[in-house]
Parts: C-alpha cells; sequence; structure tokens
C-alpha cells in the first residue's frame, strides 16, 4: 500500500533505525524526543515529525504517550513531502492539527477501503507539510508562463500562443497580469521595442528586415508603432549610434 496509517503507542526507548519508507510522527498525546538524521527534535502535540527513507532515527517518549504514524512509500509522495532532511519538524497549523485528528479517528477503516485512505492520508500530509501539489510545481509553472511570455513578441495572435501553452486567453491573460503587472499586448509590444531597439543599435539589418524579425509584417507598421512611443523613426534612432547606416531601411 502507498500510505498506512495507525495509532501508535511507544516504549519509553526506541533505539536508532531506519526504514525503507518515509513516515510521519504526529504526537496526539503526550510528546517524544527524537533524533532524526542527527538532528534533535521535540515532538509535541501540534507539531509532526518527518523521516525521510532510510534515515537513521531514535527517539524517547514520556509515559501514555499516542501518536498517529503516517507510513509513505508512493515516491511521488515521499518527493513531495519529504524532500528537504532539515524539514524533519515543522508546527502544524490548527486546520492540519484537526484535520489529523479526524485522522485518527479512521485508521481502522483505512485497510478496507485503500483508495480512499490514500486520497485522505495526502490531504493530511499537505496540510501538514504546507505542501500542496500547486506550492510543489510552482516552479514548473513559472518556468511555463515565462516560456510563454518569450514567445509574445513572434506571435501575432495572443490566442494561439495560449492555445500552444496550455491555457486559455482568458487565465494567460490573468496569469500574466499577476506576474508581470501587464497585460499580453503590453507585454508583446514591450518586448517588440526592446528588441528592435537592441538590433538597431548593434546590427546593420535594414528596417524591413528588423520589422519582420520582431515580429511585424512590413517596415511600415513597425516605423509608426516605434515613432508613437519612441518620437523617432527607427532609422532617426539609429543614426544617433551609427550616423553611416542611417539609409538603410
Amino acid at each position: 500500500m502507498p500510505y498506512q496509517a495507525v495509532i501508535r503507542e511507544y516504549d519509553r526507548l526506541e533505539l536508532g533505525h531506519h526504514h525503507a519508507f518515509a513516515q510521519a510522527v504526529v504526537p496526539l498525546q503526550g510528546e517524544m524526543q527524537i533524533e532524526i538524521g542527527g538532528h534533535f527534535k521535540q515532538l509535541t502535540v501540534g507539531s509532526v515529525g518527518l523521516i525521510a527513507p532510510e534515515t537513521l532515527h531514535d527517539s524517547e517518549t514520556t509515559a501514555g504517550s499516542r501518536f498517529l504514524i503516517i507510513d509513505v512509500s508512493d515516491r511521488a509522495a515521499i518527493s513531495q513531502f519529504f524532500r528537504h532532511p532539515g524539514d524533519s519538524h515543522q508546527e502544524l497549523s490548527p486546520l492540519a492539527l484537526k484535520y489529523l485528528n479526524f485522522v485518527a479517528s479512521l485508521t481502522d477503516t483505512f485497510e478496507v477501503d485503500a483508495n480512499g485512505a490514500a486520497s485522505i492520508l495526502n490531504t493530511a500530509l499537505e496540510l501538514a507539510t504546507g505542501r500542496s501539489a500547486d506550492f510543489i510545481d510552482q516552479n514548473a509553472i513559472s518556468h511555463r508562463l515565462q516560456s510563454v511570455k518569450e514567445q509574445l513578441p513572434t506571435h501575432n495572435k495572443i490566442s494561439d500562443i495560449a492555445k500552444e501553452g496550455g491555457y486559455s486567453v482568458s487565465s494567460l491573460q490573468k496569469k500574466l497580469k499577476a506576474s508581470y503587472g501587464k497585460s499580453p499586448k503590453q507585454l508583446q509590444l514591450e518586448m517588440r521595442l526592446d528588441k528592435a531597439l537592441t538590433l538597431l543599435r548593434s546590427t546593420d539589418q535594414s528596417i524591413a528586415t528588423i520589422a519582420f524579425q520582431i515580429g511585424y509584417e512590413n517596415a511600415s507598421s513597425f516605423t509608426n508603432i516605434f515613432k508613437k512611443h519612441f518620437g523617432l523613426t527607427p532609422s532617426q534612432y539609429r543614426a544617433q549610434y551609427w550616423p553611416s547606416k542611417a539609409s538603410h531601411s
């Protein structure tokens, strides 16, 4: 089973050991002094101990202590919830504590419904660690959005970019606005003009070539937009840096 959960009362002293699965230790009553991978932690009600696979650990508990133990063998869950050895101890939010107490009341039913147990225990670990799938995927999502943003200058239709990136148009507009403070069209124009400025300063490409390279179908459209924003035509701007190249058009 990818997840198992039991209520356990430990002997006062548990000698050092390790196992192939990950484990979350949640005090329900009493407390535990635990060493996880060389780090000493005190687990009390309202906290959780996270033990990654093959991590040496030993513990000492107070008399009458009870713990919810969640064993995790699912690789994706281990990667999500137990990826940082230094995060072996965390405080629980009130919501997480309430949910874990609810989970503790269900442990006798988990063997009957393994799929239901997996869903419940995955949610319990998300709440206990604060590492929801959305949070874990945040870097991937940011990278994906950045990739979409980089396509803006070379596409005329925002709908095409959204489709290629797996977004709806409205979703892409909201995400770009939230991340960059600008609409797709504003970002597109800014990126096109920034690239145009660089090309005008650093190359002798014709204005028509630059216009096509940054996403415009003709030099006239590019020139009109450029002049509207900078008060100069592309050729006039280039002449400030390379007078001898001002004649290229």
